[in-house]
This record gives structure tokens, C-alpha cells and sequence, in this order.
């Protein structure tokens, strides 16, 4: 019964709980600075702040998940068509057949890559927050929007580099996947080492199921079902 009713609630309220418990606190301490100039306004503040914070945290969780997603399954994309082309490898050129397939070398591309993914939810968030916060700010006056404005295009900024990051890396991967298999009429090539996309396969779903259990919200349907 409670877990019926608990399910109707987060229905109603799509808003997990520990975000609007940190909305509400971010929401007392930004009112706070402003209670020695006015009362109405430290409560207008509070509220603008807590409210932009609330959705756009949540809205900002949610399409970094819908993106993490999209990544994951460009990834498997890549790896049906690495295994197809792998298949059709003589056998003494298949990667499987070596003495022992080595970790790869976290070079500083890939470095850069790692922090990128992790990076991610932490750019979204801030934006869609600093994005509401700015729209809702232009009732308190033009200085909040001149304080708000710079900062949402910093990390509107900061979020299309960490996302062209990734979206760089796939894409190059997935070239030289396509480029192997055009040139496997002419001659028997060697499988690029996918394992690379095989660590960002593992850190981008390591950075989803933090961003999960951070904000409380719950595996999606198929992985509740795989579970």
C-alpha cells in the first residue's frame, strides 16, 4: 500500500525529494543575504531561487540521462559493427587470438574524455538551472539578470564542449571501424582495439548510475527488468 501510494506521489510530483530538499535550502540561504535590504525581496530571491533550482535541476538530470542513453547506444552501434567486421578476419588477425588482449593506456585524449563524461550532468544541471533562474529573475530587476545571464552562457559553453568532446571521440572510433570494412575487399585489415569505447561504455554508465543514486531517482524500466 505504501509503495502504491509513494508511486502516485512521485506521479503527482515528479520532483524527486532530495532535490527539492536542496532546492528549499538554496532557496533559504540566497533569501538570507538579502534580508538586511528588504524583507520582500529576500523572500522573492528565496523563491526565485529555490524554484529555479528545483526544475531546472531535475530538468537538467533528466536530459542528461535521455543523453547518456543516446551515448551508450551509439556505442553499442559501434561495437555491432566492430564484432561483424572482427567475424570476418582471417583468424590469425582476430584480436581474440592473441596471447592476451591488453588494457589501453589512459593516454591524455582519453583522459580528457573520462572527465568530460563526468563533467556532463554537472554542465546540464547548472544550465537548465542558471537558464530558469535567469528567466524568472527578470522580475526582481535587470541586475539579478546581468549577475545570472553571464554565468548560464559559461556553462551553456562548457556543456557543448564536454558533449563535442564525446561526440568527437565516437565519431572518429566509428570512422576507423567504417574505413577497416572498406578496405576489407582489398585486404584483410586488423580490427581497431575497441576497448577504448569500451571504457567510456563503463564510465558513462558509472557517471549515469552516481547522477542516480545521488538525486534518487530509480533505474529505468529496462534496467529494473534485467535487474
Amino acid at each position: 500500500m505504501f509503495t502504491r501510494l509513494a508511486s502516485l506521489a512521485r506521479k503527482a510530483f515528479p520532483i524527486e525529494f532530495r532535490l527539492v530538499a536542496v532546492a528549499v535550502a538554496t532557496g533559504l540561504l540566497s533569501g538570507a543575504f538579502y534580508l538586511d535590504e528588504s524583507q520582500d525581496l529576500a523572500t522573492a530571491v528565496g523563491i526565485v531561487a529555490g524554484v529555479s533550482c528545483a526544475i531546472g535541476s531535475w530538468l537538467g538530470i533528466r536530459l542528461y540521462l535521455a543523453a547518456a542513453r543516446f551515448f551508450i547506444s551509439w556505442i553499442d552501434a559501434i561495437r555491432k559493427r566492430a564484432a561483424d567486421l572482427e567475424l570476418q578476419q582471417i583468424p590469425a588477425q582476430r584480436p581474440g587470438n592473441a596471447a592476451g588482449r591488453q588494457n589501453p593506456r589512459r593516454s591524455l585524449a582519453m583522459l580528457i574524455v573520462l572527465i568530460s563524461v563526468y563533467a556532463t550532468p554537472v554542465c546540464l544541471a547548472v544550465f537548465t538551472t542558471g537558464a530558469i533562474g535567469t528567466i524568472l529573475s527578470t522580475q526582481l530587476g535587470s541586475s539579478f539578470v546581468a549577475a545570472l545571464f553571464p554565468a548560464t552562457l559559461s556553462s551553456l559553453g562548457a556543456l557543448v564542449l564536454v558533449v563535442a568532446v564525446q561526440s568527437c571521440y565516437l565519431w572518429r572510433v566509428q570512422r576507423r571501424v567504417a574505413s577497416s570494412q572498406r578496405c576489407l575487399t582489398r585486404v584483410q585489415p586488423v580490427l581497431p582495439d575497441p576497448l577504448p569505447t569500451e571504457v567510456l561504455d563503463s564510465n558513462i554508465s558509472s557517471a549515469e548510475r552516481i547522477v542516480r543514486r545521488l538525486t534518487g531517482i530509480g533505474q529505468p524500466a529496462a534496467g529494473q527488468t534485467t535487474a
